[in-house]
């Protein structure tokens, strides 16, 4: 057996041994790989690990043939919220860690990579919305195809970068190449052409780990490599510096804007809100609210954007975050 096999490895070697069904062994295997230290006198081991694991996805796929079953619906997930946004980025970058601690929800955290190997979602409060977040899997050789399916089908990628990382610009280059590689390029959040080939999703950077050592330098050391290619915001789960800031951030960068309606003779009241592209127009409202009101509206007042208070508009005015709309026929 290769030298310098951490008791971690041994343990978890044990447990495989001992799994019975696929499935378990697939799932320990995740950490064998994890846990074995790179150098030259484990290469034939982790050679052996690739090979093992290759066998076991094809028996488990056989396996859901003969069951006529597909396994786990990974490869979508019902957008909630005020929009659809998929933490990204190398094995233990902290998306776990920032996910329990932004939402209610409960990922499996550890210390080794590839702990998390299945989606989990969490609903994110901002203000007045909730902004869904989903925990993916790493970005590595092991990536599995629905995990790049989910990151084309969601409204903004939080690419995550460690500035505990000895080299976080390698590993910001790391993750754009495997997604290059899935025929995903990332653009900053503000970029309105998103044709080319391939998906082309809207992006920002979160540096996780701020509250490390070194972490400022290695944070205006990627600020001076990215330039303006994408926004970055640091944050730390442990010192919570910068979380406060980061539902802002996340809003902006769904480029989305709020809109409260009141019918003629109330109050002025901001209810929950309508939520829709930036760049919409007073009937975009109207039928986001019903048909029939799009369809047969005359004008529309507008409290907020406006030059001045209850002005009125017609039909193609851009509404802006936080206009409150009432309807006329």
């Amino acid at each position: 057996m290769p030298a310098n096999l951490p008791p971690e490895y041994i343990e978890a070697e044990l447990r495989f041994r001992a799994a019975k069904s696929p499935e378990e062994k697939l799932e320990i295997l995740r950490e064998l790989m994890a846990l074995v230290p790179k150098h030259k006198g484990t290469e034939k081991l982790r050679v052996e690990l690739k090979r093992k694991w290759a066998k076991l996805q094809e028996e488990v796929q056989q396996q859901q043939k003969k069951k006529g079953s597909r396994g786990p619906a990974y490869d979508h997930i019902e957008r909630e919220g005020a929009g659809q946004i998929t933490l990204v980025g190398l094995p233990n970058c902290g998306k776990s860690s920032l996910l329990a601690a932004v939402t209610n929800a409960k990922p499996e955290i550890a210390e080794y990579p590839f702990s998390t190997f299945r989606p989990t979602v969490g609903m994110m409060p901002f203000e007045d919305i909730q902004i869904q977040l989903i925990d993916l899997p790493p970005l590595s050789e092991f990536t599995e195809p629905w995990v790049y399916s989910l990151i084309r089908q969601c409204d903004l990628v939080a690419l995550l970068i460690d500035l505990s990382s000895a080299s976080p610009g390698e590993d910001l280059f790391t993750a754009l190449g495997w997604l290059e590689k899935a025929r995903i390029r990332l653009v900053h959040h503000h970029t309105r052409d998103l044709e080319g080939p391939g998906t082309v999703k809207r992006a920002l950077i979160i540096g996780t780990k701020s509250d490390a050592p070194d972490a400022a330098q290695h944070l205006q050391e990627l600020q001076a490599l990215i330039d303006s290619q994408y926004r970055i915001i640091a944050v730390s789960t442990l010192s919570v510096e910068g979380l406060g800031d980061l539902g802002r951030a996340l809003f902006e960068g769904l480029n989305v804007v709020r809109v409260y309606t009141k019918k003629p003779g109330q109050p002025l009241k901001k209810d929950l809100p309508y939520v829709l592209p930036a760049g919409s127009t007073v009937t975009d409202v109207a039928r986001a609210i019903h048909k029939e009101l799009a369809e047969r509206f005359a004008y529309a007042r507008v409290w907020g954007s406006s030059e001045f208070p209850g002005q009125r508009v017609e039909r193609n005015y851009i509404v802006r975050d936080g206009d409150l709309l009432e309807f006329h026929e």
